[in-house]
């Protein structure tokens, strides 16, 4: 779609309905939605030509979401201020940025829970 910011409402809708079919919660919908609105307001804020245009890629996976968000623009990379970062460290478990690609993972709050718990030392009931 084009790299504009009127577009960025349609990256979100399409996040909520992907989100819900991988059973998040709605807090989990609203910070897959933010994160999609930081990167490509990333984007946005650099300066864009009309042809300019973003890709969004979806992964609905067992654990839950990956999108890969992409810019044609030439010679383009992805620089995240360090609110964008801090955004994105708080509403995901995992982004990468390598280039004209970022990539966000959401994990679904029982998988992110039982990865956390399965880390954790056993425990003994007492007697």
């Amino acid at each position: 779609m084009p790299l504009r910011a009127e577009f960025i409402a349609t990256l979100r809708t399409m996040a909520a309905s992907v989100g819900a079919d991988a059973g998040f919660s709605i807090d989990e919908i609203d910070d897959l939605r933010l994160a999609i609105s930081e990167v490509v307001s990333s984007l946005v804020d650099i300066e864009c030509s009309p042809d300019d245009r973003v890709a969004a890629a979806f992964d609905l996976h067992g654990d839950g979401v990956t999108v890969t968000i992409t810019t044609d623009r030439d010679g383009a990379v992805v620089e995240l201020d360090d609110l964008a970062a801090t955004i994105l460290d708080s509403v995901v478990d995992r982004y990468a940025v390598d280039g004209a690609n970022v990539t966000l993972t959401k994990l679904a709050s029982e998988v992110a829970e039982t990865t956390t718990d399965s880390t954790a030392e056993p425990t003994t009931p007492e007697a």
